[in-house]
């Protein structure tokens, strides 16, 4: 929806309800002169009284007053504070000018301070009528009369608000869509900028990082990488299938180094110390370890004897570490440990080059610069997902004021 269409939706209405919108105007007029002049009244019969009353409540005064009794007396202690009450609430009181043609809001707030100044007063005049005598009632009577005034003319005017002012506020709110429609243009047309330039920043990264993944791909293929890799890949591949048999029994070393710590098991201090370095790390342990592995032989053979009757271990976990055994007996795990140690050997020699060292250099810069580029393009596709989210936001409370501006219309118009 446009500005025109919204604006064209003020004008039906103002033409419409012309009738209603003078007749809005005029009692609002009417009524604020009316309490202007009940305010103006209370005033003046208010501050009368208090010149009367003040000083009777003096020394002197309290003994010009004393016989005519404690009913007069407590009577005009609760007076004389109500006069200064309506004093001050009406003397602070502000009527907006009576010829100002006011808008709903300003009606609005009018309309809250004079529902504040009613209550107020009302809160005090009730303790008090509940305290004072006969003998105010005629001094009291002006005063209360142009409260009553006053009261009667505040729920004409809530009922102002709520009949011809309606079709005054009606047409501030849509004057007020109208802007907000203005306003949600103008920050579309900006998001819709702002997505564009983040749409051509995020190509130009996307490109950079398709270049990089080139050279990157050029570097990783030349053989002298290509090969480190492959040998660091069957290294870890290694590590990880000696790591399936050997990981398995991490918590059977750690009981026996503790059941011989504590004394409950008798056995070696060397061995002790092995099963503790194969219950931290039993691979790197392994491979550490000289030809023929004679201590994990020597502690997997201590295990088979004394784990069932001194560590309690079951004859499942027996068979797992005899099966082991064997296997390292048999050298089929050298095998692996061998292949790792020259893997290792020739990765080694090979990462030292300074062939290698230049091209891997080029390779981590690289790399790195992609994994820049790669942040900067999540930042960006980030930035633009934000972008579109806020444009259908917009798009939304762009349909949501067009619907509204629909209903206050119909109301409007349609009201008898």
């Amino acid at each position: 929806m446009s500005k025109a269409e919204v604006e064209t939706k003020i004008e039906l209405i103002q033409k419409r309800r012309k009738k209603t919108i003078n007749i809005a105007f005029d009692k609002s007029q009417k009524i604020r002169k009316a309490i202007q002049k009940h305010r103006n009244k209370i005033i003046e019969d208010t501050q009368k009284l208090i010149d009367e009353t003040d000083p009777q409540l003096t020394e002197e005064g309290v003994q010009k007053i004393t016989k005519k009794g404690k009913i007069y007396f407590r009577s005009l202690k609760a007076f004389n504070p109500l006069l200064h009450v309506f004093n001050t609430q009406a003397s602070k009181l502000k009527i907006p000018d009576e010829k100002k043609q006011l808008t709903s809001s300003e009606l609005n707030q009018f309309v809250r301070n004079l529902s504040r100044l009613v209550n107020d007063v009302n809160k005090e005049k009730a303790q008090v009528d509940a305290i004072m005598g006969l003998d105010f009632m005629l001094k009291k009577r002006g005063i209360y009369a142009a409260f009553a005034k006053i009261t009667s003319e505040l729920n004409d005017l809530r009922d102002l608000q709520k009949e011809e002012y309606s079709v005054v506020k009606a047409i501030e709110d849509l004057e007020s869509i109208v802007r907000d429609i203005e306003n949600i243009r103008v920050k579309t047309e900006q998001l819709k900028e702002e997505k564009l330039d983040l749409e051509v920043q995020l190509k130009v990264a996307e490109e950079s990082r398709d270049k990089k993944e080139d050279i990157r791909t050029a570097l990783v293929s030349n053989p002298i990488i290509s090969n480190s890799r492959q040998r660091g890949i069957r290294i870890t591949e290694i590590e990880i299938e000696m790591g399936t048999h050997l990981n398995s029994f991490k918590k059977k070393f750690k009981k026996y180094a503790r059941e011989v710590q504590r004394g409950s098991v008798s056995g070696e201090f060397g061995l002790v110390n092995t099963a503790l370095s194969y219950e931290k790390n039993p691979v790197q342990k392994f491979l550490d370890e000289p030809e023929n592995n004679p201590e994990i032989s020597a502690l997997l053979e201590e295990l088979i004897n004394v784990g069932e009757k001194s560590l309690h271990l079951k004859q499942k976990n027996i068979s797992n570490l005899s099966r082991a055994l064997k296997n390292i007996q048999e050298g089929k795990f050298d095998l692996h440990k061998n292949e790792w140690h020259d893997l290792h050997k020739k990765k080694n020699k090979d990462d030292a080059s300074s062939e290698f060292k230049k091209v891997n250099g080029e390779l981590i810069k690289c790399e790195s610069e992609i994994k820049d580029i790669e942040g900067k393009i999540s930042g960006i596709s980030e930035n633009i997902s934000l972008k579109s989210r806020e444009l259908s936001n917009l798009s939304e409370s762009l349909e949501n004021r067009r619907n509204r501006a629909s209903e206050i219309t119909e109301e409007v118009i349609n009201h008898p």
